[in-house]
């Protein structure tokens, strides 16, 4: 019982801290967005269709909304 309460409230934690990033993501920001390491996240953002957007002078953005939605429907379900 101990163990699936630290289970949920790990999860809710982690839940407060994607809410705390803002809409515009750098790519530090949207590593831990995605829970990956910086390294890790080329993989995403060079992804066909992955979401950004270019702003003048500086790095690319990546806006959470989009992000959580292209997740979504790039998300794969065993046996489906």
């Amino acid at each position: 019982m101990v163990t699936q309460l630290l289970a949920k409230l790990d999860e809710i934690i982690k839940f407060f801290h994607k809410s705390q990033l803002p809409e515009i993501m750098d790519k530090t920001e949207l590593a831990q967005f995605l829970g990956v390491g910086i390294n890790n996240v080329n993989k995403y953002i060079y992804s066909d269709g992955f979401p950004y957007i270019e702003q003048p002078n500086m790095k690319n953005g990546y806006p959470k909304k989009a992000v959580q939605e292209w997740i979504d429907s790039h998300t794969k379900f065993y046996g489906r």
